[in-house]
């Protein structure tokens, strides 16, 4: 989740959070079974929030599965898996069941190369 994503939601929340406060003060909280019922709505919108929060946080996975061949002659590249400058990608790298990589005289890559 982006950083205007995750803005958004939380101003959402908060508007219903308020919205719900206001809406408490203006009834009559007497019984304990309102009361209950409030604490629970709060805590379902707090979870509810961590959790959105926490999913966003994940790393992200890079994954080469199951590339191609790749041949490469008289210092040509040639690359069948994932490629990318090393400081601009983040999170999990995994590579599975890749291809076959000939290097004669060239580079050649069937899983992920980081510049």
């Amino acid at each position: 989740m982006n950083n205007g994503k995750r803005y958004a939601l939380i101003a959402g929340l908060v508007l219903v959070i308020a919205a719900m406060v206001i809406v408490w003060f203006t009834v009559d909280l007497n019984a304990a079974g309102q009361v209950a019922s409030i604490v629970a709505a709060c805590a379902a919108v707090i979870a509810l929030a961590r959790e959105f929060l926490r999913a966003s946080r994940q790393p992200a996975v890079t994954l080469a599965l199951r590339t191609g061949r790749a041949s490469a002659r008289s210092g040509a590249h040639a690359n069948s898996g994932i490629t990318g400058p090393g400081d601009s990608m983040h999170g999990e790298f995994r590579v599975e069941r890749t291809g076959d990589a000939d290097g004669d005289g060239g580079n050649a890559n069937t899983g992920i190369h980081l510049s």
